[in-house]
């Protein structure tokens, strides 16, 4: 799978522009649709930023690939699950610019379900990161905070995205 985490270009820029738009990426969004009417839109998002983040983890602990790539990755598939559900991603958070509540809780819930591919991604984290390696405490507490550590970071990313705007 992929890698996420949304960039400020997911509340700045056109989701038409971004590079999730080609013929295979349409194709996959069409057959990644689910009715969000009858879930409900909260538990779509939890949902898509759930995969997201495992994509992530996924993607750094069975691949190659660097985390900035699958970040990149995970973006994609995030806003390619958003457009081709018709929703928008600013409808993830509530008027203090924090992830709904019930988003929260169902994402952590989902993202504790790929705890084993998060233990084998944290150390190459890490490494790449740091040059070091983890220590098992770390791995385990990072292992077991990883959804509220992905959706701490959707928050600064928007919190950060919003005053670079409003500074301009």
């Amino acid at each position: 799978m992929k890698e996420f985490i949304i960039t400020s270009f997911l509340f700045f820029t056109p989701v038409l522009l971004y590079p999730a738009n080609n013929p295979d990426m349409e194709k996959l969004g069409k057959a990644m649709e689910i009715n969000c009417k009858t879930v409900g839109e909260n538990s779509c998002f939890a949902r898509f930023i759930s995969l997201a983040a495992c994509s992530f983890s996924y993607g750094i602990a069975h691949s190659e690939k660097t985390v900035k790539e699958s970040l990149d990755i995970a973006d994609d598939l995030f806003l390619l699950l958003a457009k081709g559900n018709r929703l928008d991603p600013k409808g993830m958070f509530d008027d203090k610019k924090l992830i709904k509540q019930a988003i929260r809780v169902e994402t952590v819930e989902r993202v504790d379900k790929c705890n084993e591919w998060t233990r084998k991604a944290i150390p190459k984290i890490v490494l790449e990161r740091t040059g070091k390696p983890a220590t098992p405490e770390f791995i385990e507490g990072a292992t077991r905070t990883f959804g509220e550590w992905w959706l701490r970071s959707i928050e600064g990313i928007r919190r950060d995205a919003n005053n670079n705007y409003q500074s301009r």
